[in-house]
């Protein structure tokens, strides 16, 4: 059985080939290990707010590129001029019947994009950005760590293999979520966008309320629509993320007080 992610890309999840007018466009501007995929698929469930998947990580949708008769390079990208191409696929295919589109971007993609093929950002400027962010960031480091290491970045894959607890590399990790953060909040303010900041704690404890601001926000009518059964994917909580938390707290304690001790 194909795992989810597998599933959230093919033709069973496209909306159909929409030729209408599109209302609006929006980009999910994320950090690895903040719910993003959480956040895109509960949005997507709506049937209101599109497909919000991440379309341009060549790396990672390979799948839906063959399927679209789209020949990836071997690092997984698609040539200049299909580019253009390919986007318009995802746009008629992605898009929710009220003509909503909506694509979760990465700013490692987003700057990969800005240096490949710098035009085709014009074509990509959305009418609205949802940052997501995660308000606990030693969570996010931990995850973001063993998703690293044991290269496999949601629950449920097969053959997950074990990584031990590394202090050093979590730390790595908290230094990398925060650049991230700060790159996007510099480009926002470049840009002039005033992104519509969620937090992933608050859509896990209220994702209807949550949603439905964001409706509100964007202009979209919190009208009435079927919701699609979109499959979630298992979150990743266990005993040893409660484990790396108790250890972390210690280490940090003590690194705090070697580091007072030499102050003196």
């Amino acid at each position: 059985m194909p795992h989810v992610m597998e599933r959230l890309y093919s033709a069973e999840m496209d909306f159909g080939c929409y030729d209408g007018e599109q209302r609006l466009t929006y980009m999910l501007a994320t950090i690895p290990r903040s719910g993003s995929t959480y956040c895109a698929i509960r949005l997507w469930q709506t049937g209101l707010l599109g497909a919000p998947m991440e379309y341009l990580n060549f790396r990672f949708v390979g799948d839906i590129l063959r399927r679209l008769d789209y020949v990836p390079h071997l690092a997984g990208e698609i040539s200049e001029a299909g580019i253009a191409k390919y986007w318009g696929d995802i746009k008629r295919l992605r898009t929710s019947p009220n003509g909503v589109f909506g694509y979760k971007m990465f700013g490692v993609n987003y700057m990969e994009i800005s240096r490949r093929v710098p035009g085709f950002l014009r074509q990509i400027v959305p009418d609205y950005v949802i940052y997501l962010t995660r308000r606990d960031l030693i969570g996010q480091a931990m995850s973001y760590s063993r998703a690293q290491r044991s290269r496999r970045w949601f629950a449920g894959m097969p053959d997950t293999p074990e990584v031990r607890y590394d202090f050093e590399h979590i730390k790595q990790c908290i230094s990398s979520i925060e650049d991230q953060k700060s790159s996007w909040e510099r480009m926002f303010a470049i840009t002039g966008v005033r992104p519509i900041h969620i937090c992933y704690e608050d859509l896990l404890a209220d994702s209807a309320g949550v949603i439905r601001a964001l409706l509100l926000d964007m202009g979209i009518p919190p009208e009435p629509a079927d919701e699609l059964a979109i499959p979630l994917i298992e979150r990743q909580t266990d005993g040893v993320s409660r484990e790396w938390r108790d250890r972390f707290a210690e280490d940090s304690a003590r690194e705090l007080a070697i580091s007072a001790v030499t102050d003196e």
